[in-house]
């Protein structure tokens, strides 16, 4: 379990501690919020980073996440098909579910795992150049597509699935998306009114969200609210 004292001392929860923040300020929606699973071991190599698990402090911080969520919000969290982003909606379900909030599902989304491609070859070649790196040349279509799809494309599917799902939300619900660092680092850049040339600095449990309040969208990332792009079509 976390204290308060330790989920308010645990330096990569910065952003984490931001987005709920964010969250209790809202008094309708619809909301999604994009995040990063929980924390997994950091500095391993190719086969242990398509398997990795959470750790018992990412176990615990998940569940801590989901406890620190409003319970007003009717709340459905979609994870990608990796065990930990699984992992993590599961705690996080946990927590929300101890709180006595209202979960209506978990679902797997399998676009949340990122681009179309070889997953052994992406994370190689992202182990070789570096992940900052890797997702540059994403961003700037210098990769090949035998080892993932364009970023356009896959941009153009995660937004008409995840737009599609916001359209039909009710005003108190919550979408909870567990990802990755390169699904959030590509869909903020196109989403939100944020530095298309900004790399994979995406903590733990961190990401960014967005909220239709008032018949207006509004966008929230490091602490601030943000404007949302065009790209963003909702209705």
């Amino acid at each position: 379990m976390v204290s308060d004292q330790e989920w308010n001392m645990i330096d990569w929860l910065e952003e984490a501690r931001a987005l709920l923040g964010w969250l209790d300020s809202l008094d309708s929606g619809p909301v999604l919020i994009m995040i990063r699973h929980s924390e997994r071991p950091r500095d391993i190599d190719v086969p242990t980073t398509i398997q990795a698990e959470l750790t018992e402090s990412g176990h615990d911080t998940a569940f801590e996440f989901g406890k620190r969520i409003p319970k007003h919000w009717r709340t459905t969290i979609f994870h990608s098909p990796h065990i930990r982003t699984k992992q993590t909606a599961e705690r996080i379900a946990s927590g929300f579910d101890a709180n006595n909030g209202q979960l209506i599902n978990i679902e797997r989304l399998n676009i949340l795992l990122g681009g179309k491609g070889d997953i052994e070859k992406i994370v190689t070649l992202a182990h070789e150049i570096g992940f900052d790196e890797f997702y540059f040349q994403w961003k700037q279509n210098k990769l090949p597509p035998e080892v993932i799809e364009p970023i356009d494309d896959y941009l153009d599917r995660l937004t008409q699935q995840i737009v599609g799902i916001f359209n039909r939300a009710d005003s108190n619900d919550l979408h909870v998306y567990v990802t990755h660092d390169t699904v959030i680092a590509a869909s903020r850049s196109i989403y939100l009114d944020y530095p298309v040339d900004e790399g994979l600095s995406v903590s733990f449990l961190g990401g960014y969200g967005i909220a239709k309040t008032d018949s207006k969208l509004v966008g929230f990332k490091d602490g601030e609210v943000v404007n949302i792009t065009r790209n963003f079509p909702v209705h």
